[in-house]
């Protein structure tokens, strides 16, 4: 007969897979009990932070893992979204150099993350990378929140900010220890992505809101054009 105890972690275990559910459930169970033998503990027990956490992580993991669909298309997202940033900073830097005066209220940290993100990422420094992804997403979420803070219009601070945070959630979930190398084909992506953007603002006046959403555009055009991951980086034997 199960005990409630026993009842809990079936339960929680259910934020699991089903096929994986299948083939390691009674051997998950079974060492969540192992030195838990207390009748009362039995009885009333739950399971505790550290196991609830390492099971939504391990969920997190196995279904954006290397032959999940869902996984690839969140990486995808992610190097897709950073080259975003990297776009919109060779317009901004474009229209900079071109009027003579430092307009970017982001400032170059932003550039500066967004360039070591994406670089991190694609060259399998996957901690740093997500480490500096998750920056990233902070220095988008505070002006966003302190715009809607002061009043202006929710949907303005989406339009500049929303784009920055997804990026940023998607670089954090997706990039984890178990996900698959990065295909070296965005080292081509990069430096395609800047050319288009600093052509995109080469005969316009200064930066607008269509400008800034040009770089996402951009961005998504030259991924689906080189499609970079359609061949994977080889695995060191080491």
């Amino acid at each position: 007969m199960r005990s409630n105890l026993e009842r809990r972690y079936r339960a929680l275990l259910r934020v699991l897979p089903a096929w994986y559910r299948a083939e390691r459930e009674e051997e998950m169970v079974g060492i969540f009990l192992a030195d838990r033998t207390d009748e009362l503990d039995l009885e009333h027990g739950w399971p505790g932070w550290g196991e609830t956490g390492a099971t939504l992580a391990l969920s997190v993991r196995v279904r954006l893992g290397a032959r999940r669909a869902a996984g690839t298309v969140l990486r995808a997202v992610a190097l897709t979204g950073l080259l975003g940033h990297l776009v919109a900073a060779a317009q901004s830097w474009t229209v900079t150099a071109r009027v003579g005066f430092f307009g970017d209220v982001q400032g170059w940290w932003y550039d500066v993350a967004a360039a070591v993100a994406f670089a991190a990422l694609v060259a399998g420094r996957r901690a740093p990378g997500r480490v500096v992804a998750g920056l990233l997403g902070l220095m988008s979420l505070v002006p966003a929140v302190w715009s809607v803070a002061v009043g202006f219009p929710s949907w303005w601070a989406l339009v500049w900010h929303g784009p920055a945070l997804l990026t940023a959630v998607a670089a954090v979930a997706g990039f984890h220890r178990e996900a698959p190398p990065v295909s070296r084909r965005w080292w081509l992506v990069a430096p395609v992505g800047l050319v288009a953007g600093i052509a995109s603002v080469v005969l316009t006046p200064g930066l607008s809101t269509s400008t800034m959403l040009a770089a996402w555009l951009i961005a998504a055009v030259v991924v689906a054009v080189v499609r970079p991951w359609v061949v994977r980086a080889p695995v060191s034997a080491a």
